[in-house]
């Protein structure tokens, strides 16, 4: 990079934010079609978003039970294939004080660092886990 000019930087930065925009936009309109009561963030500067449950799932939902079961048992049949989807909670992510709720329990963070093809699936196949 060192021997890029400083217009073909700018140039290379701007196709990836504009790659990622519609990864990111496509996977936000697909889990809102889906669960209109999920929160899901739009990230600006990151390459994840964070999608929050509160709103569809019962109380004493876990976050990392969550994951634990798509890593372990969970699947899917998407395009007749079973699937499991692997997302990171995010109840490491607030610092808390000992007896308060964490707001990480019912938020998981997904990152954009699959193929096109992949990412279409994050929505089908999030809320077929969560269901």
């Amino acid at each position: 990079m060192a021997h890029e000019t400083a217009e073909d930087i700018h140039a290379w930065t701007k196709g990836l934010k504009e790659y990622y925009k519609k990864e990111i936009f496509s996977v936000y309109n697909g889990l809102k079609e889906l669960e209109p009561g999920l929160i899901v963030s739009s990230p600006d500067a990151s390459i994840y978003t964070v999608i929050d449950v509160r709103n569809v799932v019962k109380p004493g939902f876990d976050a990392t039970e969550f994951v634990l079961y798509c890593a372990g048992e969970g699947s899917a049949n998407i395009n007749g294939v079973e699937t499991t989807l692997l997302v990171a909670p995010m109840t490491g992510f607030y610092d808390i004080e000992a007896g308060e709720e964490n707001p990480g329990s019912t938020q998981f963070r997904v990152s954009f660092v699959e193929t096109p093809d992949k990412l279409a699936q994050i929505p089908e196949l999030f809320v077929k886990l969560l269901r």
